[in-house]
């Protein structure tokens, strides 16, 4: 049975995005891209689960960079692994998905969630989609949350959870950019 499992890049005041939405904070880099590259192996990540924005930003660009010459090794393997997962979008406005290997899923059912990690046999990722991650959170059905701590505080924006959330530390693991990745539990586990 898998797991599932949030990556986020958050500030050290824990927003995911500026008070406009903008990402311009996140620092980019070999580093960084090495442990996204890590994070999706096949041996550890087998469905990839998004709400329609994240889902329809994926679907326009990963595809493309997959098969594209002139795109990064790193770029081409991401795309490349997303376009074998298994992919989960969450929307109540999508009717159907061009990107293949898409199911549309209309609201957030944990019985439904639980048959999905049941189906996984690695770990779903549940990428992006900030209101995903909370209503998941809310209902306890994320497993660990990897955030990416960038060393900048917006003082003001959206953040990463919109309530009280009792987490445990299991690890952490300094990128060279000054980034600082936090892998946290739930602490009732």
């Amino acid at each position: 049975m898998g797991e599932l499992h949030v990556i986020f890049a958050t500030t050290l005041d824990m927003f995911v995005a500026d008070s406009a939405g903008g990402l311009g904070w996140i620092i980019m880099g070999d580093d960084r891209a090495n442990y996204m590259v890590e994070s999706l192996a096949p041996d550890r990540t087998d469905t990839l689960m998004l709400g329609r924005k994240t889902y329809q930003s994926f679907a326009a660009g990963w595809p493309v960079l997959a098969r594209d010459p002139n795109a990064s090794e790193v770029e081409r393997y991401i795309g490349q692994r997303f376009d074998a997962m298994r992919k989960v979008v969450y929307s109540t406005t999508m009717k159907t998905a061009g990107w293949p290997g898409t199911e549309i899923v209309s609201s957030i059912e944990p019985d439904e969630v639980r048959r999905l990690k049941a189906e996984s046999e690695n770990c779903i990722r549940l990428d992006g989609s900030i209101s995903i991650v909370q209503q998941m959170t809310k209902l306890g059905l994320i497993d660990e949350y990897r955030l990416m701590v960038h060393p900048v505080a917006l003082g003001s924006g959206r953040p990463l959870f919109d309530g009280p959330v009792d987490l445990k530390l299991t690890g952490s693991e300094e990128l060279g950019s000054g980034v600082v990745v936090l892998t946290y539990r739930r602490a009732a586990e």
